[in-house]
């Protein structure tokens, strides 16, 4: 904890965003559970900040959907419903599949080149953190292109929350052998400008996982 505190005294960035992304970090890897109270004043005291900063972390994680208020109850780390997954899982396919015709006329052979080096560092991945990041940077390249601000911004927000629950898909399922050939296919597509076919098979690769999930949850798997 030197280190970060040392880190805010520098302002090399934002003490609210250093806490928060403490904070996540431990939720998605899993040292926080659903449900876990948490309190403003034993964060700030962790950190060496002050509660407002404390507080401005819990807002942010609050917003990105971490985090829960409860009336009477305070904060506690947000769990996620069969509903709420579903309801996530179709927002992404909206958003994403969306943001990929955008992209498709504009994407230029260097971004396919680069995206395809990621999915070979993909296969060579060895731990779960690794391959979610790396998984994120794929999918990112194929968006970018579409220079939509406003719905990249919304698709990041929804991936970093979804991001604790794909852990559990890569840990605990054969999800990544399927995803990665579902990446190669959605790859070979947009180089050959199909945007629908692309589309189309984007929002298969997003809902398959967000099914895999669903079941998980209505089973009461802890993920």
């Amino acid at each position: 904890m030197e280190a970060v505190t040392a880190d805010i005294r520098m302002g090399s960035r934002s003490a609210s965003a250093i806490v928060a992304d403490g904070i996540r970090g431990e939720i998605l890897h899993h040292k926080l559970k659903g449900g876990d109270r948490l309190r403003q004043d034993a964060w700030a005291s962790r950190f060496g900040v002050s509660q407002m900063v404390a507080r401005e972390a819990f807002k942010q994680l609050v917003a990105e959907g971490f985090l829960r208020i409860e009336p009477r109850r305070g904060v506690s780390v947000a769990t996620m419903s069969p509903e709420e997954a579903w309801e996530m899982t179709q927002l992404r396919s909206l958003l994403e599949c969306q943001a990929l015709r955008w992209a498709i006329p504009k994407i230029t052979r260097a971004d396919l080149d680069r995206a395809a080096k990621v999915l070979t560092q993909l296969d060579k991945a060895k731990t779960v953190d690794r391959k979610i990041a790396l998984n994120a940077e794929f999918h990112q390249l194929l968006y970018l292109p579409s220079r939509k601000e406003r719905t990249l911004g919304l698709i990041a927000t929804l991936r970093v929350n979804f991001e604790r629950y794909l852990r559990y898909t890569w840990e605990e399922t054969h999800h990544f052998e399927q995803s990665q050939r579902e990446h190669r296919e959605m790859l070979e597509l947009v180089r050959n400008s199909a945007v629908e076919e692309a589309a189309s098979l984007l929002n298969k690769h997003i809902i398959a996982t967000g099914e895999l999930l669903v079941k998980s949850l209505e089973a009461g798997d802890q993920v």
